[in-house]
Order: structure tokens, then C-alpha cells, then sequence
């Protein structure tokens, strides 16, 4: 369906998709302006129909957009040699909080599509999501040792008690993060801060969940 946005000449796409970005990023959908779109991005309503047909498939093709970049950093930068499941996701974390850095506008708009309630768009994003998360759990989590789990433990909730402790961390400092994306040092030392808090959720973790600790 994208083929000729693709098509587009580099410079003129990212134009587009940062202009969505910013409209989307700060009104949810019903409340998002192609009209303010066209603008920032300086071309006409015709050229916009032209490569989206619809507002909705701008929507969805931004959000495949976004989630496809962090998808490739993952895969490109995860070690799945890793068995240790505490860090493959110490190893997520840092991933993550680093692409703020480059990408700080995508988590606006992820937070925003999070809370979207418009029931045309909706249910898309939760059909891509089912596939996404389907494909990147067997990736991400492929060759993780459940055996170092206590036997009594349920690895699947022990699993996603990990993720929300993860994410309730990496939430707290993602402000910080963002309003120090110019400055290296002070997102620098904010990125260790952070780390070395998720250090020590993990060992106390470990202790629970797991048989032996190691490292």
C-alpha cells in the first residue's frame, strides 16, 4: 500500500512522518489535524491522499513505522546468546533508554496510541500488536534458561513481574531522559542511574525467583 510513499525522495518522507509525529504525538486521533500535518510538512492535501488514501492509514502506517525501528535495534542488538533472563533485560532496558536519545519523539506517540480509544483504529493496533508481540516474545526471549528458575516458580509470571519492574523503572527516568537529550553527560549519568537502580531490583529479584544467583 506504501510502495510509492517509499518511493518519495528520502528528505520529503521524513518531513511527513515527523509532521505526523508531532500532530499525533499531542492529540489523539480523532482530535489530530491533517490540515496542521499539511502544513508542517509543506506539501498539499492532494500529495498526502495521494500516498495514504486516509488519515487512518497515515495513523497505522506511522505507528508500523515507529515500532519497526525499535524492533530492528532490539534484534540488531540483543545478545540472544544470553541465557540469564535478568540480562537479556538489563540488556532491553539500556537498549530502550538509549533510543530516547535518538528517537525521544516516537515514545510520545507510542504513549499516545497506548490510550487511544477510537474503535477504527484500535482494533488495528491491537491485531499488529498480537502479531508484533507474537514474533519479538520467541525472539527475545529464545534461548533463555528457564531451569534457573526454583522449580515451584511460574517462569511466565516471574517473567512478567521482570517486565513490569522494567518498565515501572525505565517510566520514571524517561522525563529526565528527554529533557537531557542535548546535554550527554547529564543523560549519560541519568542512563547509570537508572541502570544501576534496575541492578539492584534485579538481585533482590534473583533472590525470589531464583535457584542460585549468579553474578
Amino acid at each position: 500500500m506504501y510502495q510509492t510513499f517509499l518511493n518519495l525522495e528520502v528528505e520529503k518522507q521524513h518531513k511527513i512522518i515527523n509532521a505526523a509525529l508531532k500532530e499525533f504525538s499531542t492529540n489523539n486521533y480523532d482530535t489530530a489535524s491533517t490540515n496542521k500535518i499539511i502544513k508542517d510538512a509543506e506539501i498539499s492535501k492532494g500529495i498526502l491522499y495521494h500516498y495514504f488514501g486516509s488519515k487512518k492509514n497515515l495513523y497505522l502506517y506511522l505507528y508500523e513505522y515507529v515500532t519497526t525501528i525499535f524492533i530492528d535495534a532490539m534484534n540488531s542488538r540483543l545478545d540472544l546468546e544470553e541465557p540469564d533472563i535478568f540480562k537479556r533485560y538489563e540488556q532491553i532496558m539500556k537498549i530502550k533508554l538509549e533510543l530516547i536519545k535518538q528517537y525521544h519523539t516516537f515514545f510520545d506517540f507510542l504513549k499516545k496510541t497506548y490510550a487511544e480509544t477510537n474503535v477504527e483504529v484500535r482494533s488495528k493496533l491491537d491485531q499488529y500488536n498480537l502479531t508484533i508481540q507474537n514474533s519479538s516474545y520467541n525472539s527475545v526471549f529464545a534461548g533463555i534458561d528457564y531451569d534457573l528458575f526454583h522449580k515451584n516458580i511460574d517462569s511466565k509470571k516471574a517473567i512478567d513481574t521482570l517486565r513490569w519492574v522494567t518498565d515501572g523503572i525505565s517510566n520514571r527516568y524517561e522525563k529526565q531522559l528527554k529533557s537531557n537529550v542535548d546535554n550527554s553527560e547529564a543523560f549519560n549519568q541519568l542512563l547509570e542511574q537508572c541502570m544501576e537502580e534496575a541492578d539492584d531490583y534485579f538481585h533482590f529479584l534473583k533472590q525470589l525467583l531464583y535457584r542460585n544467583i549468579k553474578g
